[in-house]
């Protein structure tokens, strides 16, 4: 039995390489999807990117709750008084050897009485019926020198040759 079975297997073996030597057949058909498979591990952060442009500016926030009132302040100290009611503003415009004293805020009608350096009286005016008065007077005689300038009880400056510094002066 032995040798029956030498034979039918060489006669296998021959047939095959028959069979193997002749020529490549067709292609077959295409095979189906595999699955997917697992996904992979995370990998590391990146760099961080560079900051972006500025936004536009938002909208005006409301208004604050009103604050407290603040503390009283101190009593003043009781004025002198020139026997006149009124309080008014003088002003001197110097040139050369004149001046040109004005003012407001003055009773309409009330006399007005002029005086530099504390004591010189240099006019006199009477105000019109808005309170205002403008005279114009000369410096003859008067020291050189910023002065006090006084219309009743209202304060000013007159400066008086040479000074033309303090008169630029803001």
């Amino acid at each position: 039995m032995k040798k029956g079975l030498l034979i039918t297997i060489s006669t296998i073996a021959m047939i095959s390489l028959i069979a193997c030597a002749g020529s490549t057949g067709d292609q077959g058909a295409q095979g189906i999807q595999g699955i997917q498979g697992i996904p992979g591990i995370q990998g590391p952060a990146g760099p961080q990117g560079p900051a972006g442009p500025a936004g536009p500016q938002g909208p005006a926030g409301k208004d604050g709750a009103p604050g407290m009132a603040g503390a009283t302040g101190a009593t003043g100290s009781t004025g002198v008084s020139s026997g006149s009611s009124s309080s008014g503003v003088v002003v001197a415009d110097v040139s050369g050897t004149s001046a040109t004293i004005s003012g407001a805020g003055f009773d309409s009608g009330e006399s007005i009485t002029l005086t530099a350096a504390g004591a010189i009286e240099i006019g006199t005016a009477t105000a019109n019926a808005g309170g205002a008065f403008s005279v114009t007077i000369s410096v003859l005689g008067l020291p050189s020198g910023a002065h006090s300038l006084e219309a009743n009880d209202a304060l000013g400056v007159i400066v008086i040759g040479g000074a033309t510094d303090l008169q630029a002066a803001p």
